[in-house]
């Protein structure tokens, strides 16, 4: 998630991450199917919704600025595909 200031500053919000965790017999993470001996499932499963806060500063003369959420999946490490994307101007009164 970043938003977009009216004065072009990018301030990176936060970010959110849903996988699957293989832990050995140590309870050490690990990624060789051989080495794993039990998972836990941080996944967000297909057409399950959920909702995250973040919470950020943005700089006082901020008059606007444009919020935007991207859900990408990595079918493969360094092969990201964008699925979603939400882009929403704001507004500030001052």
């Amino acid at each position: 998630m970043t938003a977009k200031t009216d004065k072009g500053t990018v301030i990176n919000i936060g970010k959110k991450e849903y996988w699957e965790i293989g832990l050995d017999a140590e309870g050490d993470h690990r990624l060789g199917a051989w080495q794993i001996k039990d998972i836990i499932d941080l996944t967000l499963p297909p057409r399950k919704t959920t909702k995250e806060t973040f919470v950020t500063e943005l700089p006082a003369d901020t008059k606007s600025a444009e919020v935007e959420v991207k859900v990408t999946y990595f079918p493969a490490p360094g092969k990201p595909i964008e699925v979603h994307k939400v882009v929403k101007k704001l507004n500030f009164e001052k």
